[in-house]
Parts: structure tokens; sequence; C-alpha cells
């Protein structure tokens, strides 16, 4: 009968997540606040956080009870702030300072800026152009409240100040 009632707390309240998430750019108390109540967390990394080098995009995903809940995607783009990097952002979205140019809206956001990097080399694989990064966090589930999107734009804020530092961007953080 103990046994049940514990099954049925955990069910009320959200998972336990791992003390560090995504490559280190987030604690996971601080991702906590967007989640659905439920049982189990799993998360999992595709790749290394480098999408300047033989993969242009990598995400991480936490799963609760199976179903994707919180996504952090990064891709390497040959545009910037100015342009229409995420369309549906600048439509829904509420302008953040967080990068060259960030939203927040209900459930995600995204920001885009400039990565200088001298040392890599170009050429067809990297062409000069491809010196800009998005990110954008998706929160699957969140409640659609303003501490949610204070949550959010902290989040990505750290996102976009990790991003920099990792990727070694010579503007970076």
């Amino acid at each position: 009968m103990l046994l049940l009632g514990a099954c049925a707390d955990d069910e009320d309240s959200p998972p336990s997540v791992p003390e560090s998430m995504c490559w280190g750019a987030f604690a996971g108390s601080s991702v906590t606040p967007l989640l659905p109540d439920g049982g189990k967390a799993d998360l999992t990394n595709d790749r290394p956080f480098d999408v300047f080098g033989a993969h242009a995009s990598t995400y991480c995903t936490l799963r609760v009870d199976g179903d994707a809940r919180f996504v952090a995607f990064a891709e390497r783009r040959r545009s910037g702030k100015g342009t229409d990097w995420n369309g549906w952002a600048r439509t829904h979205g509420t302008r953040v300072d967080a990068g060259d140019e960030a939203f927040v809206w209900e459930g995600g956001a995204g920001s885009v800026f400039l990565c200088e990097r001298p040392d890599l080399p170009r050429g067809d694989a990297l062409p000069k152009t491809a010196k800009y990064v998005e990110l954008t966090l998706t929160a699957d589930r969140a409640p659609a409240t303003e501490e949610s999107r204070r949550v959010l734009t902290t989040l990505i804020k750290q996102y976009a100040d990790f991003a920099k530092r990792e990727l070694k961007c010579a503007n970076g953080a």
C-alpha cells in the first residue's frame, strides 16, 4: 500500500531531473517549472554541442513519461538578425534581450546571433556565410503563465551565453 501511495505522489509532481542538463547549459531545477507532472524523466543529447563541426545542428531532449517535454535545439545558419530566421517567433513572440535577436512565446523561445570564428577552415562544407547560430527552446505542455515566460526568458539568455562560450565565438559573451 505504501508503494502505491508513493507512485501516486510521483504522478502529481514534476519528475526528478538531472542536476545539469543539455551539455551543461541548464541546471535541471531551472527547467522543472516548465514540466508537467509525471513519474520518469529521461535526458538524451544527440551529439556534442558544436554546430560548426561535422553536423550543422544538435539537440537535447528531456522526455517525461516517454513524451518530449523540453527540447534545446541549435543550428548553424546563413542569416541572422533582421532576417526571417524565425518568422513564427516574430509574429507570435515577445522580443527579449538574448543573442543578437530573440523572442519568447507560449511554450518556447528562440535566439539568433553572429558567431565569428576566423579559426575555422572554410570551404564547400562550411561556407563563409554560415556564421550565424539559431537557438530554440521548446517546452511542450508548459503552463501558459507569465511565470513560464519568465523562465523561458531566463533560459534563452543562459542558452545564448552558453552557446557563445562553448562555440568559442570571437565576439562571444
